[in-house]
């Protein structure tokens, strides 16, 4: 049985399911302040009002179950999700609220643990060890919120087509794109890295952008190197983190439905 001592001291490669070492459950209390004040930039101002009132909901049901989650790599706790669906369908018919504020409602998440991050792991990783503990519980946090974002929306939709008298088809979350926008980036790459962002191998991103798959594997593999992401995974995440992924609504006869965003951790091409 290993402890967060022996956690800590060992390489900065960890598998899947291994603990990071760095106590995240003790940061609860720091975590749950800066949330109740979320950075709202990026975010819709007339959502600004709805979204602090949502979080100051969620955060206390879901914040030790998401903290447990990334220090051990593990699901949100199935309990944690139930409480957050009652929560998202109870606010269903409230007309304070439209879709791109839901869909960004993670965002603010993701950037207060970005600067947490940065004390806890100087607490207790090494100086060789930070950058890849920091960008592995980055890649985590980000998968983590996709998932209670998801949650939420998926709940909060299905419940606001109910009311409406619609089926759950109609207010479906899957006619939801994502967007990439980076500096550097041309359209190409752009596209790339949202198909990637969707989970999509270099195979089908290929076959979407018309590239071959080993231009494909090329430019991925250089946004690995220019951002220092070593997984697709991590790739995903710093530009989530930077704002530079955001998504898009379409409505009926939209675009097609994109793989759920977990799935780029589960991709074979997780390096190029």
């Amino acid at each position: 049985m290993t402890t967060e001592r022996d956690d800590a001291q060992r390489p900065a490669t960890l598998l899947p399911g291994e603990r990071l070492g760095l106590s995240l459950d003790e940061w609860c209390a720091e975590f749950e302040a800066l949330l109740l004040e979320p950075p709202l930039h990026g975010i819709r101002r007339q959502g600004h009002d709805w979204l602090r009132e949502r979080y100051t909901e969620i955060v206390p049901i879901v914040l030790p179950a998401a903290l447990r989650a990334v220090e051990r790599g593990e699901p949100v706790d199935p309990g944690s999700l139930d409480r957050l669906r009652r929560v998202a369908a109870a606010r269903a018919e409230d007309p304070r609220v439209d879709l791109s504020v839901v869909l960004r409602g993670a965002l603010p998440a993701i950037r207060v643990f970005a600067l947490v991050m940065h004390t806890a792991v100087r607490d207790h990783a090494g100086p060789a060890d930070r950058a890849a503990r920091t960008m592995l519980a980055m890649s985590r946090a980000s998968l983590v919120a996709h998932e209670l974002g998801s949650c939420w929306a998926e709940a909060w939709s299905q419940e606001r087509g109910r009311v409406a008298g619609t089926t759950p088809a109609e207010v479906d979350a899957g006619e939801i794109e994502l967007v990439a926008r980076a500096p550097g980036l041309d359209e190409s790459e752009e596209r790339m890295l949202a198909l990637a962002a969707q989970g999509l191998s270099n195979d089908q991103i290929a076959s979407e952008t018309s590239y071959s798959r080993q231009a494909v594997a090329w430019h991925l593999g250089r946004l690995m190197r220019t951002w220092r992401a070593p997984n697709r995974t991590a790739l995903v995440s710093v530009a989530f983190v930077r704002g530079w992924i955001r998504a898009r609504a379409h409505g009926p006869g939209g675009s097609r439905r994109p793989p759920e965003l977990g799935a780029a951790a589960r991709t074979d091409d997780d390096t190029p």
